[in-house]
């Protein structure tokens, strides 16, 4: 989105602006500026730098009579130069710091209490999703005959995680001493390797087929691992949204609902997104899904060690307090990896 440079005059309406905006949601006013913020400007002056803060597209005006609000683009200028962030106070502290239990019994705990916390302190819908792990490698591998048809397939993952399935055979009568030599092949050719190493080591052209189904059985045991890893997003403060008068209309409530509960969705969304550069603030028509061209998006990246990362963020209006949000975002987001590292090690 192109954002002109804007003279100073221009700077301190658009400010005003966005900050009285923010707190009432009421659009704004020559007089109020010149009452509240600009009291040494006259109307007159304040009428004519938002009739051209209205033209150049970064202010709108509902109707003739009314006053203005900021545009999409108005806000991007706002949280691009203008903003000034505001300290996570000892207070939010206080409210923050006891909600993430110490010794939490699983990631899933600690992920809703993040989520529950973040949707308190900003009053918006909050989105957490699972810390990505590397990509698992395989540890060992083995196969027992079940049948002339059918083996069972033992996985075992660095982590020492395992997983079995029973896997049907094309070769006939294949017995328990074939399956040991086969097994015995899959463990020199590809211990240490994850699903993508595995799948690009394809087995030689000369290869019996066997060998050649139980890669890929080990492949889609490995990505079926990491999917799981990768699916998992909790939200909290759907309720935030009611309060909005920006969502008073229900077909445009329902519109960000959907997107919300869809786990699928939201994730696809969340992918899209370049968080490993601080926090970023995507807002209004910049969200590539059409129904949340009302909303912004405010997200960032909590690490957890060298390798373990997830997403952390907010959704709301484009009416947010930004200056707010961002700090306790990314306060909070420092707690969190500090806790998924303290229980996943």
């Amino acid at each position: 989105m192109d954002t002109a440079p804007l003279d100073d005059r221009k700077q301190q309406i658009l400010k005003a602006v966005v900050r009285d905006y923010t707190e009432t949601g009421v659009p704004v006013g020559s007089q109020v500026l010149a009452t509240k913020y600009l009291v040494s400007w006259s109307s007159a002056t304040i009428r004519n730098e938002l009739a051209n803060l209205v033209d150049i597209g970064y202010l709108l005006q509902p109707h003739t009579s009314a006053g203005r609000m900021p545009s999409d683009r108005g806000y991007r200028y706002y949280v691009d130069f203008l903003m000034e962030e505001e300290a996570v106070g000892a207070a939010v502290r206080r409210q923050i710091d006891p909600t993430l239990p110490a010794h939490p019994a699983s990631v899933d705990e600690l992920l809703e209490a993040a989520a529950l916390t973040l949707a308190l302190i900003t009053d918006s819908v909050s989105i957490v999703t699972g810390p990505t792990a590397p990509a698992p490698k395989l540890k060992h591998v083995d196969c027992v005959s079940l049948d002339e048809r059918h083996a069972l397939l033992m996985v075992l993952l660095e982590g020492n995680m395992l997983r079995q399935q029973v896997v049907e055979l094309s070769t006939l009568s294949t017995d328990q001493d074939t399956l040991s030599q086969l097994a015995t092949t899959l463990r020199r050719e590809l211990v240490g390797l994850d699903a993508g190493a595995i799948a690009e080591a394809a087995p030689p052209a000369d290869a019996p087929p066997l060998l050649a189904e139980m890669v890929e059985h080990i492949v889609e045991v490995l990505r079926s691992v990491q999917r799981r890893q990768d699916a998992v997003v909790v939200h909290d403060g759907v309720r935030n949204l009611l309060r909005q008068p920006e969502f008073g209309d229900h077909e445009r409530l329902q519109q960000v609902l959907d997107v919300v509960e869809e786990e699928r969705l939201l994730g696809e969304l969340l992918s899209r997104i370049d968080v490993d550069k601080g926090v970023q603030i995507v807002i209004g028509a910049e969200n590539e899904m059409a129904k949340l061209h009302g909303c912004s998006l405010v997200l960032t990246t909590y690490r957890a060690g060298r390798q373990r990362r997830g997403t952390i963020g907010v959704l709301g209006p484009t009416r947010m307090r930004y200056p707010q949000v961002a700090p306790r975002l990314r306060y909070l987001s420092q707690r969190v990896g500090q806790a998924v590292e303290r229980l996943l090690g």
